[in-house]
């Protein structure tokens, strides 16, 4: 792989981890902000929402406590019961109905006597015959305040509320009021804040096992009935949470994550849910995910475009020493890179230069050296201190007969005439201490058995442990 290959590479890569570092931070980030938001929001909601159903709950008793706070209704009450006739019948009926058309709120209102007995009723519906709870005995006493009783069985539901009446202390009976839960259903069926997918539930939750849902679904479901049931294990999910409201997450009735806020109301033992479905909370985040996606290859075409450019740049001037260099492998010495840049490149260039010519004089000093060494008529040799020649010039063969490899495979002191080893391998050492040799005489063999004397001047050098030396004959022949 060239230069700039790995250049584009590493530029490519570098932005690439940049931008996952940096979508990561922000995609987490992203999210946290979001359920943050979620959470605020639904929090928000629900305490809205939470007051508005507590507002319709005080407007039930209020409306229940005018009602029985009617001085003509109670007065006539007592009077029946003190002597029972048509006219007071017609008077409480009279009073009902007046109270019942001028309050819209009240669907049905029933009056009961001292012994619990229906005086009159008033409105499209009796709670004499739909009453909340059946079985309770109504001559009961009750509390002074407007009593809740709980909510119908027909759609909608209707809010069952009792009153005692009462005359200078003296309870004279009591009545029961249906009121519409319209403006209760309008809480949930306001959508204000809910987006796409949210939604308000509205259930009973009394003692937190038998949970009633008073409001419909936004969602439709099939079949119903389990939609409903399923929406209500969500509202026993949501009741066991610890707070007031609870945020957490939960499956819906439709099987689909959501963020969730719940609050009780207990005025009236309801239950308040307010949701959202988490994907479409995401969506903003994940719409940020793919931008950042789409920008990181932006960014990453990009970054190849510039690590290409970039490459281009910077392994040009190196491409070129590249073949400069390659050049004077070839053997081109002459060959010489551009150092007219003014960066660390151009002093790159400019010290290469310098090597070149360094090298170059060395070259022309070691070809001038073996021509030298070839061409002398004097036997030229490297040898070692282990007693091996390590480099011998023609001269040796022309003059012993032996060839190049024949005398360096074996020990120089295998040539040497049997009565001058011993002098030899003294003077070997001598030489291989420092001190160099000026004259030194001895025999070698001839390849054809016959021995020349040879007249040695050696040098060590104490650097590589070589021994220099140089030898010539002063005859032509030397007798054994």
């Amino acid at each position: 792989m060239d230069l700039r290959t790995k250049l584009v590479f590493v530029l490519v890569g570098v932005t690439l981890a940049s931008m996952l570092a940096l979508g990561t931070l922000a995609y987490t980030s992203a999210e946290d902000l979001i359920a943050q938001r979620s959470t605020r929001s639904l929090a928000s909601l629900a305490e809205a929402k939470g007051e508005r159903v507590e507002s319709v709950v005080r407007s039930w008793e209020e409306a229940v406590s005018l009602l029985s706070s009617r001085t003509q209704l109670r007065r006539s009450l007592a009077r029946w019961n003190a002597s029972p006739a048509g006219r007071e019948r017609e008077e409480i009926s009279r009073i009902l109905a007046d109270a019942q058309a001028s309050s819209g709120l009240v669907d049905g209102i029933a009056v009961y006597d001292e012994n619990g007995a229906v005086v009159a009723v008033a409105g499209p519906r009796d709670p004499s015959r739909d009453r909340v709870g059946r079985g309770h005995d109504i001559s009961a006493a009750v509390p002074e305040s407007p009593l809740f009783l709980g909510f119908t069985d027909d759609h909608p539901p209707r809010a069952s509320y009792r009153a005692q009446l009462v005359v200078d202390s003296v309870r004279v009976g009591s009545l029961e009021a249906l009121l519409s839960t319209r403006d209760l259903l309008a809480v949930a069926a306001n959508r204000t804040g809910l987006r796409e997918t949210g939604e308000a539930l509205i259930a009973t939750v009394n003692d937190g096992t038998d949970i009633r849902l008073l409001t419909p679904l936004r969602h439709d479901s099939d079949p119903p009935d389990s939609a409903v049931a399923a929406a209500g294990r969500m509202m026993t999910a949501a009741l066991a949470r610890v707070g007031d409201p609870t945020i957490d997450r939960l499956v819906d009735y439709r099987g689909h994550p959501v963020w969730v806020a719940f609050r009780r109301i207990d005025e009236a033992g309801l239950g308040l849910l307010v949701k959202f479905d988490e994907s479409e909370e995401r969506a903003d985040v994940i719409e940020f995910r793919d931008r950042i996606i789409g920008v990181g290859f932006s960014l990453a075409a990009f970054a190849i475009l510039a690590g290409v450019a970039l490459a281009f740049a910077f392994a040009k001037p190196i491409n070129a020493l590249a073949a400069v260099a390659r050049r004077i492998h070839g053997g081109d010495l002459a060959a010489r890179a551009d150092a007219e840049r003014e960066d660390e490149l151009g002093l790159l260039a400019e010290t290469f230069n310098e090597m070149s010519e360094e090298l170059e004089r060395r070259l022309t000093e070691l070809q001038e050296f073996k021509t030298f060494f070839d061409k002398s008529r004097d036997m030229q040799c490297v040898a070692g201190t282990d007693g091996y020649f390590k480099r011998v010039n023609p001269a040796f063969e022309r003059n012993l007969g032996w060839s190049e490899d024949e005398l360096l495979g074996r020990p120089f002191v295998d040539f040497v005439h049997p009565d001058d080893v011993q002098a030899t391998i003294r003077e070997t050492e001598q030489i291989s201490g420092g001190r160099p040799t000026v004259s030194f005489s001895n025999r070698y063999r001839c390849k054809d058995g016959t021995y020349k004397r040879l007249r040695w001047t050696a040098h060590p050098d104490p650097t590589t442990g070589n021994i220099y030396a140089s030898a010539r004959s002063p005859d032509n022949a030397a007798g054994p």
